[in-house]
């Protein structure tokens, strides 16, 4: 693959205007949810990284790297002999990425940088460039995974996870407050937007990009025990997105109830002994030619 440019100026300030209006916003419930999020994610990403490729001794760069938990992950992954950047745009984030890296790093190096994801250069090209749920967010993912694909050596890797909200995998009992939960973050992203069902597009976005046809994997996170992690993810998501949701004017604090949702969703999959499931989870990956 070619160093080409495929977005113009106006695409590229599209995609900061888009970052700037992240609609889960940047509270310290949000950092918190973030972590939340990361610990039942990260078996999948591990899984999708190890397959891609990922080994000992690789420099490799986090695209969107938010507060450094894809960042520690890879680190671990290539291991002590081996460098990971991160970056993000975010200010904030990249502080709490800094810190964490100084008590958590158990492997490679790690660098956190605040750059724009398209502002990124470096003359020593990496050996993978991998990111989670990344392209969503961006107004031309196809760009975005070019713009990745410019920063690898010949032979390097794309992974990239990301997901689809918008189509439900089907649960039983079909209707469930949980999936009528997941419908009002979907909308809300869409309302927002972003792109919802980005996870379904990932081989014609990597194929426009101009690296070869990727490989794709897909997982589903499936819930309905007592306890389910699966209703605490959907809840403070929920709580993060609240302001938005009020602004859309698709709910509001008092109908929502966040405090009870957590025991609403489980005791509703209790009774009625659900099997639920969470949104499709995507790998994808290819290699720069």
């Amino acid at each position: 693959m070619k160093d080409t440019q495929l977005y113009s100026d106006a695409e590229t300030s599209a995609v900061r205007t888009s970052i700037e209006n992240y609609v889960l916003g940047n509270s310290a419930q949000e950092q918190k949810r973030l972590r939340l999020q990361a610990s039942f994610l990260e078996k999948w990403t591990e899984q999708f990284l190890l397959s891609a490729g990922l080994k000992r001794g690789m420099r490799v760069l986090d695209f969107g790297c938010g507060m450094g938990d894809v960042s520690l992950l890879a680190a671990k992954l290539v291991g002590t002999t081996g460098h990971v950047t991160g970056i993000d745009r975010d200010v904030v984030v990249i502080e709490k990425a800094r810190e964490r890296a100084r008590f958590e790093s158990r492997g490679a190096d790690i660098q956190f940088i605040q750059s724009d994801l398209f502002d990124f250069h470096r003359p020593r090209k990496f050996d993978a460039v991998i990111g989670r749920y990344v392209l969503l967010y961006q107004p031309n993912p196809a760009a975005a995974i070019s713009h990745a694909a410019n920063q690898l050596r010949s032979g390097g890797i794309v992974v990239f996870h990301e997901m689809d909200l918008a189509n439900q995998i089907r649960s039983c009992p079909e209707t469930t407050l949980f999936g009528t939960m997941q419908m009002l973050v979907a909308e809300t992203f869409r309302r927002g937007g972003f792109w919802t069902d980005l996870g379904l597009h990932l081989t014609r976005l990597f194929l426009d990009a101009g690296l070869p046809w990727p490989t794709i994997k897909a997982e589903v996170p499936v819930g309905g025990e007592p306890g389910s992690f699966i209703y605490q993810w959907m809840t403070e998501t929920l709580r993060s997105l609240l302001p938005r949701i009020e602004q859309f004017g698709l709910a509001n604090a008092g109908e929502l109830d966040l405090d009870t949702l957590v025991a609403r969703m489980d005791a509703e999959a209790v009774a009625s002994r659900s099997q639920i499931s969470g949104p499709l989870q995507f790998g994808a990956w290819s290699r720069k030619l």
